[in-house]
């Protein structure tokens, strides 16, 4: 079977036409207002000198957190300055108290040859993401509270359109409900608690569920019921729940076709973290097209988690999964595997080296009615695998370095190396949105699918505003030149602003 082209290179994504250099300056602002923006240099350097001029600002903020944390420092006296939004904390409403929080998300990216549905599209891009979420939290007594959560989210001066995502747009979300639900915990003092309505699910080092935050939507939002047991040895979690459909202008009642069930176990009292898990999908919508034809699917998932988080010394971790079923006709045989482990030195800067290992099975035959490929599950999509978000966990050997420092206390920079590679030839390249980008049934394209590197500063500047900036860089390796449309190397550039309390 012949090399087969999923996103030719002289077809720009989403039916835009491929244009010159100096057309491709004009920015289409999906409103209705077009503007004149050099994407190219200017604004890449801008923002490298931007993260630059805060990466010094906020290193000369060393030598203030030393002076404050040094013997001498007497704060005992200093009078405590409350903060302005200390009258929406605490209130006092009926029988409970509520608490109303608040939380803003502004975000720059500039784009070189990729964006976020596909790779190799020629183009300069740029994107405006903002994110407002508004949340209440009434609490009855301390173990029993209610929590409701509103989130809108927009984009601006990028050329993809809503409908170019299909039912689900990564980038918007009118005004619309994000959760809501109550909860229950040590009901009449006993080990149980309950925790019920739309939700989200944080399990297994974020690789199992997760809300891919990053994103400005968010992909995982659940409609569903939890049952707590906890103790002081073991804490075991029942979940039941259905995957809320995000539909950008419209109030989010539909979900995806298919069902979620499991049960995670947690170890209480160790000195490093032990999970096990047992997470099963189905999928009735006969919609599943394996390699022998379409159908249902049932997809078990079972493994363990543990690690000792980094801060002082050696730090490790380990996610190990294994999935069986049914995908369409075909019989899922597939496994993932997360090694991870490091260094943290002590001395001032506390520099960390670590390494990292990421691997998700791929289909060795696509002709054998066994679907080998892994499937990531609903873990976090993004940053895991690199920054730029140019990979999935499905079909992928990810060998990861990373070094890091805190010049001061609230300022962290770091590295990643990542070096990428498919773990069989046959099975395809699997773009973030876990679709395949492109694939080589013959295998003569090979496995080295490209290198990445993450250069990321993080500033915490108080308790309440933070800036991340970064710049990363994709290297295109053999099966990306050997396969049809592009191949040139992309980069990416971002700023954001969070305001949260």
């Amino acid at each position: 079977m012949s090399v087969e082209p999923l996103h030719p290179a002289d077809v720009a994504p989403s039916g835009f036409a491929v244009k010159t250099r100096r057309q491709r300056r004009v920015k289409r602002f999906r409103f209705g207002q077009v503007f004149r923006w050099n994407s190219g240099g200017m604004s890449c350097r801008v923002l490298l000198a931007v993260m630059c001029g805060l990466s010094c600002v906020a290193c000369q903020l060393c030598g203030a957190d030393t002076q404050s944390e040094s013997p001498g420092a007497d704060s005992s006296n200093a009078p405590v300055v409350k903060p302005w939004y200390f009258p929406l904390k605490n209130i006092n409403a009926g029988p409970g108290n509520l608490d109303i929080g608040f939380n803003v998300r502004a975000r720059y990216e500039s784009l070189d040859n990729f964006n976020i549905l596909h790779y190799g599209s020629g183009l300069d891009d740029d994107v405006l993401l903002l994110r407002i979420r508004l949340s209440m939290d009434y609490r009855f007594t301390e173990n029993a509270h209610t929590f409701v959560e509103f989130q809108d989210a927009r984009y601006w001066l990028n050329r993809l359109a809503p409908s170019d995502f299909g039912r689900s747009c990564s980038y918007y979300d009118r005004f619309d409900l994000r959760q809501a639900y109550f909860e229950w915990q040590r009901i009449g003092d006993s080990p149980f608690g309950v925790k019920l309505g739309r939700q989200i699910l944080l399990y297994g080092d974020r690789r199992l569920f997760a809300p891919a935050e990053w994103g400005n939507v968010g992909n995982y939002w659940w409609d569903g019921a939890k049952l707590y047991f906890n103790t002081d040895l073991l804490q075991v979690d029942f979940f039941y729940a259905q995957r809320v459909l995000s539909e950008p202008e419209r109030w989010n009642f539909n979900h995806w076709p298919y069902h979620v069930g499991g049960i995670y176990a947690h170890i209480n009292q160790l000195p490093v973290t032990l999970d096990a898990f047992y997470v099963i999908k189905h999928d009735w919508s006969g919609n599943a097209r394996g390699e022998s034809g379409a159908g249902r699917e049932t997809r078990h998932t079972f493994g363990l988690f543990s690690e000792l988080p980094a801060g002082k010394g050696w730090d490790y971790g380990l996610f190990a999964a294994g999935q069986l079923g049914e995908f369409g006709r075909d019989d899922i045989r597939a496994f993932g595997l997360i090694v991870r482990g490091g260094y943290t030195f002590n001395t001032r800067w506390k520099p960390r080296a670590g390494f990292e290992f990421n691997y998700a099975s791929g289909d060795r035959n696509p002709k054998d009615g066994v679907a080998g490929t892994f499937d990531g599950i609903f873990g976090a999509m993004d940053i895991p695998y690199g920054w730029m978000n140019v990979v999935s966990w499905k079909n992928l050997e990810d060998y990861v370095l990373n070094l890091s420092i805190q010049p001061a206390k609230s300022v962290k920079l770091s590295v990643d190396y990542h070096f990428f590679r498919l773990a069989e030839s046959r099975d395809a390249w699997y773009w973030v949105n876990c679709k395949a980008e492109r694939r080589d049934t013959t295998g003569r394209a090979g496995r080295d699918l490209g290198h990445e590197v993450d250069l990321i500063m993080r500033w915490q500047v108080n308790k309440e505003l933070e800036v991340l900036c970064g710049y990363a860089r994709f290297f295109t390796g053999g099966f990306v030149r050997r396969t049809p449309g592009g191949h040139e190397d992309a980069n990416w550039v971002f700023t954001q602003l969070t305001y949260n309390f």
